[in-house]
């Protein structure tokens, strides 16, 4: 027996022992310093999980090996490519990390105060909200022990997640449309506004895109040349896309749609097939890691709902698409990114391979049914996983639009790769044009607008923030200050006689959870300065109470 599968034997022999004999109350003294069942059956889950994958261990050990490893490595690039791609990542990691030490918006707050600021075993073993991005919340903590508690480190882990993107997105572009498409849509993303704004977000969304375009690249390479190495690598895409979002599940489904329909066109049906083991492990692989969260998870997060809201509005989604389009390009670019381009350009693509288009396009499909079947808020960010492939589906678009010109005589074959060229020189320059944008302002400027009242409240005036706003200050900004989320708060908050300093944002949330509260701050209060940020309507507002003595 060779020295890899004693070694294999051996940890699933360790893994099988201890998961029989280490119980639900060791692991939740371990985890959390007592053992008060609160974990409810997590435990108990994570203990079978680990004899079944021992025992998996130990039989791939012993059985004789049926999936030959292939002798190439796993990713292929010439010196000038990698040379290339080198410098590529390069600028988008010092482009992510300009500026990076902006003041915080809502969610990263959030992130920061529930799970960064807790213990490790509780990051592992809480899941109260979806705003829990647990691989996100591990990777920002240990970025803040290492680094401090500060913005730039609290956002690390994105700006690595965003800069390493390039790679994957090149190898996936290069494998369906060449090594040309290949380096513009990498080029794309390098100065994308959108992307580079994300990956200074400390959220899990540039981690889940990096993930899904590196395990789509990797499916579509294994299901041609198979091999041990690739299925491995595939599997540790979803496992690791799975445990920084949820989200990924509807990338693995895109995957097995697309497999499903190849097996029904072929007419073959393999149980055993290297698709489903490397689904089969993911799917346990990400149930142990998951375990101990997962009670909580079902009981609460899983069921978060929405009030009717714009936000609920699918209209509201392609209105807010919309404005961030003309933020992160230019007119032009905007028509070139049209829906004429991506509907040429993924028809271009399913003539290529009518797996990749419905691997590109599912995800997306998938997560709107469920998000509005759900009734759930359709934030823009739900989708900007799903960025890479319509990055790829544009720049195919693009490029074949001329050739299109060309073939019905509309213009010269020299002429339509001029305007190919062109394109592509207008794609990236526009977007790239609109990177100053993101490094204007703060992503809400919470803190300004608290200097501004700092700066300008008498001795007994009185500050109260409403809301989400509450939420923020009353957590990490200003906890010094009152917080009211109902009216009766409000008024015990803001007594008569006394001049009064309100700050809200979001006014969507308000008028859809507080319309009482809205309807007072709408009669009662008038604006005294508006902050503005890159997060769409999420300026913060700074009110004054009408009739108060200035």
């Amino acid at each position: 027996m060779s020295a890899r599968r004693i070694t294999a034997a051996t940890v699933g022999a360790v893994l099988a022992v201890v998961g029989f004999l280490v119980d639900a109350a060791i692991w939740e003294r371990v985890l959390l310093g007592a053992a008060d069942e609160s974990l409810a059956w997590g435990p108990t889950l994570f203990r079978i999980l680990l004899v079944v994958h021992g025992a998996a261990l130990i039989a791939v050990a012993l059985l004789p090996r049926k999936i030959p490893s292939k002798g190439l490595r796993l990713i292929e690039l010439s010196s000038g490519e990698a040379l290339g791609l080198s410098a590529l990542t390069l600028l988008a990691l010092l482009l992510r990390l300009w500026k990076i030490d902006g003041g915080l918006w809502i969610d990263e707050v959030f992130t920061l105060v529930d799970y960064v600021r807790a213990e490790w075993g509780q990051v592992l073993t809480r899941f109260p909200s979806q705003n829990q991005h647990m691989l996100y919340s591990l990777s920002a903590k240990a970025a803040v022990s290492l680094g401090g508690e500060s913005p730039a480190m609290l956002r690390l882990p994105a700006a690595l997640f965003g800069a390493a993107t390039v790679l994957p997105l090149y190898l996936l572009g290069r494998r369906l449309f060449g090594g040309h498409e290949a380096w513009i849509a990498a080029a794309l993303l390098t100065v994308s506004y959108h992307h580079v704004w994300f990956s200074q977000s400390a959220r899990g969304y540039s981690g889940l895109l990096f993930f899904s375009v590196a395990a789509t690249w990797l499916w579509l390479e294994s299901r041609e040349h198979g091999g041990r190495r690739r299925w491995t690598a595939y599997v540790v895409a979803l496992v690791l896309g799975l445990w920084i979002h949820m989200t990924m599940l509807f990338v693995v489904a895109s995957h097995g749609i697309a497999w499903l329909l190849s097996a029904i066109r072929a007419r073959r049906w393999q149980l055993t097939d290297s698709a489903l083991v490397a689904w089969i492990v993911a799917g346990t692989a990400s149930a142990q890691l998951y375990a101990f969260a997962l009670p909580e998870f079902l009981d609460g997060a899983l069921h978060e709902s929405s009030m009717n809201s714009e936000w609920t509005n699918p209209l509201w989604l392609i209105l807010e698409t919309a404005r961030g389009l003309q933020v992160g390009f230019s007119g032009a670019a905007i028509v070139l990114l049209g829906g004429a381009t991506l509907f040429v350009g993924w028809v271009g693509l399913a003539r290529r391979s009518l797996e990749a288009a419905v691997v590109f396009t599912l995800p997306g499909l998938l997560g709107a049914a469920l998000i509005i079947g759900m009734g759930h808020n359709i934030w823009p960010r739900f989708f900007f996983f799903t960025l890479g492939f319509g990055l790829l589906i544009a720049v195919h678009g693009a490029l074949l639009l001329p050739r299109v010109a060309e073939r019905a005589r509309l213009v010269s074959g020299v002429w339509a790769r001029r305007v190919g060229q062109a394109v592509a020189a207008v794609l990236i320059l526009s977007s790239a044009a609109s990177l100053p944008r993101c490094y204007a302002l703060p992503k809400q400027d919470f803190f300004g607008a608290m200097a501004f009242v700092e700066s300008n409240r008498a001795s007994d005036d009185v500050i109260v923030s409403v809301g989400l706003a509450a939420r923020v200050y009353g957590s990490y900004f200003a906890p010094e200050w009152p917080a009211a989320q109902t009216l009766d708060e409000l008024r015990t908050a803001t007594p008569e006689g006394r001049p009064v300093w309100l700050l809200y944002t979001l006014p969507i949330e308000i008028r859809a959870f507080q319309p009482e509260v809205w309807r007072t701050i709408e009669r009662d209060y008038e604006t005294a300065r508006v902050f503005p940020g890159t997060l769409g309507q999420g300026e913060i507002y700074v009110c004054r109470r009408r009739g108060d003595q200035r």
